[in-house]
């Protein structure tokens, strides 16, 4: 058990940089593989989409707009990202208690002005989205993030 506990606190707090929600991308992260990035558009507005894939099993999507800018991010897998890397300065959104906060048995959902932060799942499946609204392409559905 404690083992589980170790391996668990490591994958949490693997080092690496990546590229910040709200802020230009960045180099891979140690703990990831080669990133794959797929060029999309919608409605006038074109953007990347960079997945990468973490040695824990987790997969992580990066939404870069035509500026270089990261607009959203998501995650899916069995370990969760590095949450205050990815999310950067709105990581403060999600760790403090306040307006615009919903939490359920295993999904938690915070807003303030600009970030939204939706993220779910229990032990071995965590997901979770993140965007900026004044950063979001014309035409982009938050519903369709991987």
């Amino acid at each position: 058990m404690k083992s589980l506990v170790a391996a668990l606190a490591a994958a949490l707090f693997v080092s690496g940089s990546w590229a910040e929600l709200g802020a230009a991308t960045s180099h891979l992260p140690a703990a990831a593989a080669a990133p794959k990035a797929k060029n999309m558009s919608t409605g006038s507005a074109s953007y990347t989409v960079v997945q990468r894939q973490l040695d824990s099993g987790t997969s992580v999507s990066e939404f870069v707009d035509a500026s270089g800018t990261v607009f959203a991010v998501s995650w899916s897998g069995p370990f969760l990202p590095d949450l205050k890397e990815l999310l950067g300065v709105h990581f403060q959104t999600m760790a403090s208690p306040g307006a615009g906060r919903r939490s359920g048995r295993s999904q938690l959902a915070v807003q303030d002005a600009d970030a939204v932060i939706v993220s779910e799942g229990r032990m071995g499946a965590f997901e979770g989205r993140a965007w900026l609204r004044s950063r979001l392409p014309a035409g982009f559905d938050v519903r369709g993030m991987p």
